[in-house]
């Protein structure tokens, strides 16, 4: 446990209790510092404040009162940079170089060289008084300061290089972490760089509030999108290219109380190219899945929430399907992967080129397969079932929590119940685990919630996450599929024929052995090794008899770079 300032002072002999005591009290009527209270009261001076700071933080104390840094160090930072970050370079620790600051906090400074001067960065305290003076001796009074080659220009007039390199670098961060999205976040004093990994949001970097509009700028310039509206919506698209590989970038604009807030969304068009083995399915759902695509007719569905890996498994599905003897065709909103061989159609809703009508222009032209990439409406719903029955095979996807609620769900859009039943030919549900790092997972002895939950022994063996360079402390490296499948029979079929009840279809196939719950999936991936007890609950919400053996939500870390690896993501 961190020790507080007062502790820190008392227990090094340059404070009485007596005097922090006093110190609190002045605290409690002014908003004061406590270290700044006991150096108004004479209890100590500015350096012994500061050297206990710099115990707190466990940062090394610079006493820059009287010294001055080497020029080889100072050299590479010019004096705009440095009066505007507060900080001096004064010294090189493996490779890194060390900076002083007076504020432990200012991890801003590290963000801000670290692209600056593409190098390492390492903080150092120094006491205010003695960070100015160096600073003074060094680049002159800060009034004349004159304006760095390195500085960020705001206004966008001088060098857009840092703000070149920092977009630049962010791509590089996040396709090396495996990020699947990057979240640009403005705050009235920064702003948040967060990456998406493996499902997680984790802070990747915080920057000066002043670097905003330039980054903001060049990703719209980027993404072909108005530079002059920030108060409505946008959306865009950038191309950009990561250690020689092409990433498709859907860019997210949305207003927010301190600017626009954006989100990255990045597709690797080859990583996310898997093939049905690397989906992560059970032997017996892999032959369940191969069996049902290769029908000549009927609609089939792939449902889950958004950013489960609907997309990915369709995708899969055609890259098997895909042989010159078949003609198959795809409407997307966007069309998110390029596969050679197929038929890809983006929909444009605002010239009336929606799912529906390219869906009608798709059956003139004899597809033998068609992906429809979300059943939004009744229009589009029947459509696409009018397809299935007219000798083509239909895949589509639906934002339901299970199987069977994807029948539920069509039927809210107002399908008919016997339309349903006579093309759906079955439904794919999914969700993503983290998978275990394989570098560093280890077995540790089952407990309650592992025998609640897997139904192993108390004290069996069980694979439990530890953490390592590889996955970034985690314990995690990737994901992989949980699955469960329902496969329309004729007691099925009849059941959705004779009652449009939801409830009454849902019992049945409860009661019938075509559906394949996903839980029964998600224990099994777990025993075996692949994921924990903790995924498990995280996407079935398995009920646990004794709720505090309910693993506790883990807090968000800054994972270190690991190795490239292709996103499963929708």
């Amino acid at each position: 446990m961190r020790k507080r300032l007062g502790e820190i002072l008392i227990a090094s002999g340059a404070i009485s209790e007596e005097q922090l005591r006093s110190a609190l009290a002045l605290q409690n009527q002014r908003t004061v510092l406590i270290g700044q209270a006991l150096i108004e009261q004479g209890a100590t001076d500015e350096q012994t404040v500061f050297r206990a700071l710099a115990r707190q933080a466990r940062l090394p104390f610079v006493d820059l009162s009287e010294s001055t840094p080497p020029p080889r160090l100072t050299d590479l930072l010019d004096s705009k940079a440095a009066w505007e970050l507060e900080a001096i370079p004064v010294a090189e620790k493996d490779g890194d170089l060390v900076v002083a600051v007076a504020d432990p906090q200012k991890v801003v400074v590290v963000d801000t060289l670290q692209f600056l001067l593409d190098r390492g960065i390492q903080l150092a305290m120094a006491t205010p008084e003695g960070l100015r003076g160096a600073l003074t001796r060094v680049y002159g009074e800060q009034e004349h300061a004159a304006g760095g080659g390195q500085g960020i220009d705001v206004d966008g007039n001088a060098d857009e290089a840092p703000i070149v390199r920092l977009v630049n670098k962010m791509f590089e961060e996040a396709v090396a972490m495996r990020a699947s999205d990057i979240h640009i976040e403005p705050f009235a004093d920064r702003v948040r760089v967060r990456y998406r990994i493996d499902g997680r949001l984790k802070v990747a970097a915080e920057h000066p509030v002043d670097v905003y509009a330039p980054l903001i700028s060049h990703i719209k310039v980027g993404g072909g999108l108005d530079i002059a509206e920030k108060r409505r919506p946008q959306d865009g698209r950038i191309e950009h290219r990561v250690a020689g590989r092409e990433l498709d970038v859907r860019v997210s604009l949305l207003p927010s109380s301190h600017g626009q807030t954006c989100v990255m969304r990045l597709l690797d068009r080859e990583a996310n190219l898997i093939s049905l083995s690397d989906l992560g399915m059970s032997e017996q759902a892999k032959q369940w899945f191969e069996h049902l695509i290769e029908r000549p007719h009927g609609i089939f569905l792939v449902t889950g929430p958004t950013g489960s890996g609907k997309t990915t498994t369709l995708y899969a599905a055609l890259q098997t399907l895909n042989r010159p003897d078949k003609k198959i065709l795809t409407v997307e909103d966007p069309v998110e992967y390029r596969i050679q061989g197929i038929n890809q159609v983006q929909v444009h809703p605002r010239i009336g080129l929606d799912f529906s009508r390219v869906l009608r222009a798709f059956l003139r032209q004899a597809p033998n397969v068609v992906l429809v990439g979300e059943i939004r409406d009744r229009e589009t719903a029947e459509v696409a079932i009018q397809a299935s029955l007219t000798g083509h095979i239909v895949f589509s996807t639906v934002h339901t929590n299970d199987a069977p609620s994807a029948v539920t769900r069509l039927l809210d859009m107002g399908v008919p119940p016997f339309l349903i039943a006579t093309s759906l030919q079955g439904v794919l549900a999914q969700r993503l685990m983290r998978r275990l790092c394989p570098e560093c997972s280890t077995n540790k002895e089952a407990g309650l919630l592992d025998a609640q939950v897997l139904g192993v022994e108390v004290g069996s063996e069980v694979a439990r996450p530890q953490g390592c360079r590889q996955c970034g402390g985690t314990g995690y490296k990737g994901r992989l599929g949980a699955f469960e499948w329902l496969e329309m029979d004729e007691t099925l079929r009849e059941a959705l024929f004779q009652s449009s009840d939801p409830n009454h279809f849902v019992a049945a196939a409860n009661d019938s052995d075509r559906w394949h719950p996903l839980v029964l999936d998600a224990t099994a991936k777990a025993r075996a090794g692949f994921t924990t007890v903790e995924e498990v609950l995280r996407i079935t919400k398995v009920a646990v008899a004794d709720e505090s053996a309910a693993p506790e939500p883990e807090e968000s870390s800054v994972p270190s770079p690991a190795p490239s690896e292709g996103n499963t993501d929708e």
